[in-house]
């Protein structure tokens, strides 16, 4: 238990760092600002308290708007994210069936790719939504937060999987 819970403030560490120092730093445009941190909190287990979820995903934002001096927006955004999963794993997911096969967090080996990318879209549009609206914080950019948030989230399943591959998270 102890070595999991190293193995998961690592790659917490990790994916944050990744994404300060490496994915804001390059131009993917005005339209694409992908996020692919949260990947750290789809990696949690069903079996996590649902305040240590709402506990662990306020930190990670929090320590990722300190990074960036962004003011609490990616605190937002992973509160929100860890709620929706939340209710999403408990209303929509059949999570004892997930752990009795095996898998401590839903993943693209459960069922299909399918299932798991509608999973996983959903969930970083909810996280991406809540982002853009606070930033752009304008009625008149409700279209524009919009297209952002489409668009940051199939940078950030794109990337998502890349880190899945080449971390070989199964």
């Amino acid at each position: 238990m102890g070595i999991e819970i190293i193995r998961y403030l690592l790659s917490e560490i990790i994916l944050v760092l990744l994404q300060y120092f490496l994915i804001q730093e390059i131009n993917f445009g005005t339209w694409i600002k992908p996020m692919p941190y949260i990947l750290f909190l789809f990696t949690l287990p069903f079996t996590l308290n649902r305040f240590a979820l709402l506990f662990i995903a306020f930190f990670t934002g929090l320590f990722l708007d300190s990074l960036s001096n962004m003011g609490g927006l990616n605190a937002a955004a992973c509160i929100t994210l860890a709620a929706a999963k939340t209710w999403t794993d408990s209303n929509l997911l059949n999570t004892d069936a997930i752990i009795l096969q095996g898998y401590k967090y839903l993943s693209p080996a459960y069922k299909n790719f399918r299932y798991y990318s509608t999973y996983v879209l959903a969930l970083t549009f909810i996280h991406h939504w809540v982002y853009f609206t606070l930033d752009y914080s304008t009625f008149s950019a409700f279209f524009t937060a919009f297209i952002v948030s489409l668009l940051s989230t199939a940078g950030s399943f794109a990337f998502m999987l890349l880190f899945r591959i080449l971390a070989n998270i199964k």
